[in-house]
């Protein structure tokens, strides 16, 4: 038996060997004929940008790669691994980002930002620094909002087409309050919340908005502002007293943002090869999906042991996590399935090939009973194996309660996060039905069985059971809190009452610990895991293929599956009769950070 372990690792040992030489030989061949193939290499490497950009790059099936019309989504994951191949090869220039109109978001620009950053920290490493060719990154933008303009700052060079304006505005939001347009049809909003900055069902219950949501919007406003100055003076080399001036004289043309050094050049895109020509000669562009077929390939050694990724994105909530066909209110497109979750943190733990997992998070939160069991599952994973926690757009209440058994949490400046509290609400139809002259008779057995019907508001004992609920799972959500991120209870007070916070704020007040990208998150559990940061470490998605049992319970569902018929048409009947129980279960208590101001 003591025979068998040094076998084992000598095996593993030879076969790793045979991979690596195997590798040599095949990309040797490559490099073999693309040095045959001179004329078709790439001087700048183009990337169009014009749709929804995502962190992570979804799975699919091998087959769908083959299908027509099936090019995969472009992903912050699949830039990274463009970019580094890219970096990797001594002949090209650089890259050239055309950009449309992405619904980039603030956190996705600083994202992509540090993107550039290690492209070019890449580029130095790969090719030394008396390389021939330093390269550049160019952004193209066709029209530059707040979030793109953000990003292409960090870039070398600005170019854009003449008849484009600089519209970076500045922050603006407009939320419609609807309670006086449900009175007029006989509805109202009963809600029952911790402190007055829960504003998650505001739209819903008032007629205006709170000064506590007035306060809060300008915080993050302030928060979110301040940071894109800073990005745009640094990325232009311009005071931020400057910046702040030229962002109330927009939107600006494009040459007379030329002359305020804001741009670097104004052209038409078939001018572009001519601009960045390389000496006489236009420079050569290819789209990525060409220009890697004749890119240098190196072999590279990558370490045993990798670092999975469980990436949640959606509202949380019991049961599996779904996809529909619609977006839904309070729910939108998809759910952060509990039971889901645990098959994934399950197979996590039982992986011995991971040495460390990234919780990747983009959640306003959801049902607090599901948040406290996906917490547990966490909770059990941190036990055994580095766990840190990558925060995207968003990550507040329940999104943010997820993160909490994470070793650390790491967001950008623009991440909105905190939100620590709880609120429940129901639509009171009473009057919506006797406007309609519509008779509704109630027979209950059991004193509480009416307690979530939408004929009357809370009243009595119910409200009082009601709030004892919500207060209690407050209480649950702070002692999480403290002792996850090691805070004392009275400064617990002042950071939670569903207060949202900016990144930045975050990490200044102890909720979050280190501001970056998702590759920083990366680096993160390396070091935690005592792996290098070279590279070297692979990540891989975390799947599993079975069902996961903890002790003494019962077989689950797998996750992450599309609905099925039978699913189907219970949505439908869901929504058509607006019968939420069959989508919500009896989650009614929500840790979830609805409403907040969205901005691109």
């Amino acid at each position: 038996m003591n025979l068998l372990k040094p076998i084992g690792s000598a095996f593993g040992f030879l076969i790793r060997q045979i991979g690596r030489l195997w590798r040599w030989l095949f990309y040797g061949l490559l490099n073999g004929r693309r040095s045959l193939l001179r004329r078709k290499w790439a001087d700048y490497v183009v990337f169009e940008l014009d749709g929804e950009i995502t962190e992570r790059t979804p799975a699919r099936p091998w087959y769908i790669a083959l299908l027509p019309f099936t090019a995969p989504p472009i992903t912050l994951e699949s830039l990274s691994t463009a970019l580094a191949a890219i970096a990797a090869d001594p002949n090209v220039y650089g890259v050239l980002f055309l950009v449309r109109n992405a619904p980039i978001s603030l956190a996705q620009a600083q994202s992509l930002a540090t993107l550039f950053h290690r492209f070019r920290a890449w580029d130095a490493a790969e090719n030394g620094p008396q390389r021939a060719i330093e390269k550049d990154v160019v952004v193209f933008l066709e029209s530059s909002g707040n979030a793109s303009y953000l990003m292409a700052a960090a870039a070398d060079r600005i170019l854009m087409p003449p008849q484009a304006d600089w519209n970076v505005l500045g922050l603006h939001t407009e939320p419609a309050f609807l309670a006086d347009a449900l009175h007029t049809i006989g509805v109202e909003a009963d809600v029952v919340r911790v402190a007055p900055w829960k504003t998650a069902f505001d739209r819903l219950s008032r007629s205006e908005m709170s000064e506590a949501e007035r306060e809060q919007i300008n915080r993050l406003f302030d928060g979110w502002f301040d940071s894109m100055v800073t990005a745009i003076s640094e990325g232009r080399v311009l005071g931020e007293n400057q910046v702040r001036s030229l962002i109330d004289q927009a939107p600006l043309p494009a040459e007379d943002a030329l002359a305020k050094t804001l741009i670097d050049g104004v052209a038409y895109e078939d001018e572009l090869p001519g601009l960045l020509g390389i000496g006489e000669r236009e420079a050569r562009l290819l789209p990525y999906a060409e220009a890697r077929r004749y890119l240098k390939h190196k072999p590279r050694a990558t370490h045993r042991q990798q670092i999975g990724v469980i990436s949640l994105s959606g509202t949380v909530t019991s049961g599996k996590s779904r996809q529909f066909p619609a977006a839904l209110p309070i729910l939108g497109d998809s759910t952060i399935g509990s039971s889901s979750v645990q098959q994934l943190v399950r197979a996590a733990i039982t992986d011995d090939s991971l040495a460390a997992v990234v919780l990747h998070i983009d959640s306003g939160g959801g049902s607090a009973l599901a948040s406290d069991l996906m917490w547990r599952e966490l909770s059990l994973l941190a036990r055994k194996k580095p766990l840190v926690a990558y925060l995207g757009d968003v990550a507040a209440s329940g999104g943010y309660y997820i993160a909490l058994p994470a070793h650390k949490i790491v967001c950008q400046p623009a991440t909105l996060t905190g939100s620590i509290g709880v609120i429940t609400a129901k639509l009171i139809t009473k009057d919506a039905y006797h406007k309609l002259a519509v008779n509704r008779v109630s027979l209950r057995r059991g004193k509480n069985a009416d307690l979530y019907t939408d004929s009357r508001p809370w009243r009595g004992e119910q409200r009082d059971k009601i709030e004892d609920s919500v207060a209690s799972s407050y209480e649950t959500f702070k002692e999480r809190v403290c002792a996850g991120r090691h805070l004392p209870s009275q400064r617990m007070e002042e950071l939670a009452g569903g207060r949202v916070w900016t990144g930045s704020q975050a990490v200044e007040n102890g909720l979050v610990d280190v501001l970056g990208d998702f590759g920083a998150a990366v680096e993160e559990a390396c070091r935690l895991a005592e792996l290098p940061t070279d590279g070297t470490v692979l990540t891989v998605a975390v799947e599993t293929e079975r069902p996961r049992m903890p002790l003494s319970t019962r077989e689950m569902d797998l996750p992450g599956q599309p609905l099925s018929l039978a699913e189907l048409a219970d949505f439908a009947f869901a929504v058509l009769g607006r019968d939420w129980s069959g989508l919500l279960g009896q989650d009614r208590i929500w840790l979830l950070a609805d409403g907040l101001p969205r901005l691109k």
